[in-house]
């Protein structure tokens, strides 16, 4: 499996300064998933800093990656493995050139069996929350790949056990962060989530 749990803590915004804090409080409520989205200040060095601090005892991913030279530096800052938001042969290539794990995102069924087809680690679902809930459900009829599907988008501690009825995993943002916000909240949010996070999905 690609993620340590089904819970993944989407970090958007936040910075080198203020990660160690916040990622402490995720490890200590039983999340070791963490993404570190690209679009977020000085990202590489988010990434650098989590995984000297933290080694393997954090799932490291890099989110929001669009395009190759994105992947590199993913690479170089030590990702574990790579998420994107959309579809993009060339970046699922280079992640493979890297040896780096990845979770694409996808929304249609083409999506869903192009993606699968170029060796995706797992299906990010993205916007999960515009589909219905059992969408994996629903196309694992003619999708017989053992690819874990994970939902993105709309999720928060009010549906999330929903959504993990029939997915693998789910990637929640600012439900969980949002920039700015101090460690004590992140943790407290944090607690209550896996208070509701089940076992994992019944597919």
């Amino acid at each position: 499996m690609l993620f340590n749990g089904n819970v993944i803590a989407i970090l958007r915004g936040i910075t080198p300064a203020d990660v160690i804090a916040q990622v402490t409080g995720l490890v200590d409520s039983g999340i070791s998933d963490v993404e570190i989205p690209a679009n977020s200040p000085d990202w590489a060095q988010s990434i650098q800093a989590i995984k000297r601090h933290f080694g393997r005892q954090v799932n490291l991913g890099a989110g929001t990656i669009i395009t190759t030279a994105q992947v590199a530096t993913c690479a170089q800052a030590g990702a574990d493995y790579v998420l994107t938001p959309n579809l993009d042969e060339n970046v699922v290539r280079a992640c493979q050139a890297q040896g780096l794990e990845t979770c694409i995102g996808v929304y249609t069924s083409t999506e869903i069996f192009a993606a699968s087809a170029l060796g995706a680690g797992a299906l990010k679902i993205f916007p999960a929350a515009a589909l219905p809930a059992n969408w994996p459900q629903l196309i694992k009829g003619p999708f017989c790949h053992a690819t874990p599907f994970c939902a993105v988008g709309g999720i928060d501690a009010d549906n999330m056990a929903d959504y993990l009825r029939y997915y693998d995993s789910v990637g929640i943002g600012s439900a969980l962060y949002r920039p700015g916000q101090p460690p004590s909240l992140t943790r407290r949010r944090a607690v209550a989530l896996m208070g509701r996070s089940p076992a994992g999905p019944a597919l």
